[in-house]
């Protein structure tokens, strides 16, 4: 199998080993077939040896360490250097995802269906969320207006205030008893989550980019802006599906330097993408 038929995934450890070497081992391998290669980038780890077992045990998977801190699609995009370093090639699909996710069990033979079947740029799946009870893609539906934005600023601006409002967020979505289904038709979202995003290698070579400046949150809508930009085409896509057992690297209250590096996220989005 050729590089450029492969799918690559890029994940990112920080001081979660064990959950990302159960991902790899439980998620990718059982149903691997020489499609899939992973590179692991270490943001930060408490037992690398973890790793280096890992990489013993499979030959497709690589481990390549940031030295610090690089945030999600910061150390994703470092990953994908250095795949392309020793490829020289963009692969079929690259696959930027969080780690505390379950795939079904057919999931990459859908996945290579769409690949040779249905045009995109970018894909987003089915996610379900196992902790708020609801489906998480189209994450969103239009264009976020600069105004949402602007109000989003400022609440992540003050700690106490953020996690009033993700206090509020939480009761409304876990405990008000609305009932969140699966949008069961395929359809072109503004964004889709950032827990999965499916890049077709056309992303790329359009013009479109990981390099996210921000270490944070908001990739969704840098992805989403450059999607406008270069009019690449955001899919979502309900016959692959995931769950997502949400929360388990961040927490849901987050702490008061998480809350700045969203609060970072917002100030570079507003500045880049919604200044008129």
């Amino acid at each position: 199998m050729t590089d450029q038929s492969k799918i690559v995934f890029l994940l990112v450890n920080y001081y979660n080993e064990e959950e990302v070497c159960s991902f790899v081992t439980e998620q990718l391998q059982p149903h691997k077939n020489n499609l899939i290669e992973v590179v692991i980038t270490d943001n930060g780890s408490k037992n690398p040896s973890l790793f280096i077992e890992l990489i013993k045990k499979y030959s497709s998977i690589a481990l390549v360490s940031s030295n610090n801190n690089l945030g999600y699609f910061g150390a994703a995009n470092f990953g994908l250097t250095h795949f392309l370093s020793q490829h020289k090639q963009y692969p079929q699909a690259i696959i930027i995802c969080n780690t505390d996710i379950n795939l079904q069990a057919d999931f990459f033979g859908v996945l290579q269906n769409k690949l040779s079947t249905q045009k995109f740029d970018v894909l987003g799946p089915s996610i379900y969320s196992s902790f708020l009870k609801y489906y998480q893609n189209p994450y969103i539906t239009s264009r976020i207006t600069k105004n949402k934005l602007k109000f989003l600023h400022t609440v992540s601006s003050n700690y106490w205030l953020y996690s009033l409002f993700t206090l509020y967020h939480v009761i409304k979505t876990k405990f008000s008893g609305r009932t969140y289904t699966k949008q069961t038709t395929a359809s072109n979202p503004y964004a889709v989550h950032g827990s999965f995003i499916i890049f077709n290698k056309t992303f790329f070579e359009k013009g479109g980019s990981i390099n996210y400046p921000s270490v944070l949150f908001g990739e969704e809508i840098f992805i989403a802006e450059q999607a406008l930009k270069l009019n690449l085409k955001m899919v979502y896509e309900p016959t692959l599906q995931i769950e997502h057992h949400e929360h388990t690297t961040t927490g849901i209250f987050k702490s008061k330097k998480t809350v700045a590096y969203l609060h970072q996220s917002y100030t570079y989005l507003l500045k880049t993408y919604f200044t008129n």
